[in-house]
């Protein structure tokens, strides 16, 4: 049950929603990803900041150079317009397949396993089938050093 004190409910993606709507829910939940849900509201993937970021405004030449690249190199940042044009398209074609997901039963110890085998920082909690809400590796943490007094 010490899981489900470090889960953040959240609301999900859903098929046609956009990119900036869903983002705007991981900024305000302060987690990092949220699922997607089919019509039945099974989860079916995830949508992911950093995956959004990666496909839609990070070249893989910059990413591979990122420690060439200087700190004022003001040259590279992308424009407003770029983020308006991300922000306004559907987040069908970004969700990622794979999600990690465990009941609320379960120990920390078996959520952070988790995240190490999917490399994330987030996982989601399922109870029979019903989503609850995503738990952090921070969150984890907080309640970790919470209980230690």
């Amino acid at each position: 049950m010490k899981l489900l004190k470090a889960t953040i409910e959240t609301p999900v993606a859903r098929h046609g929603m956009l990119i900036g709507e869903a983002l705007r829910i991981c900024v305000d939940y302060d987690v990092p990803g949220i699922p997607y849900v089919d019509e039945q509201g099974k989860i079916i993937g995830r949508l992911s900041v950093r995956n959004v970021f990666l496909i839609s405004s990070l070249p893989l030449d910059m990413i591979k150079g990122a420690h060439l690249i200087g700190h004022e190199a003001l040259h590279l940042d992308l424009s407003r317009d770029h983020y308006e044009k991300v922000f306004s398209q559907v987040v069908d074609p970004q969700i990622l397949d794979d999600c990690a997901c465990l009941s609320p039963h379960a120990q920390i110890t078996k959520a952070m396993a988790l995240m190490e085998k999917f490399n994330s920082s987030y996982l989601f909690v399922i109870d029979e089938g019903h989503y609850l809400g995503v738990v952090t590796r921070l969150g984890l943490t907080r309640l970790l050093l919470e209980e230690q007094g």
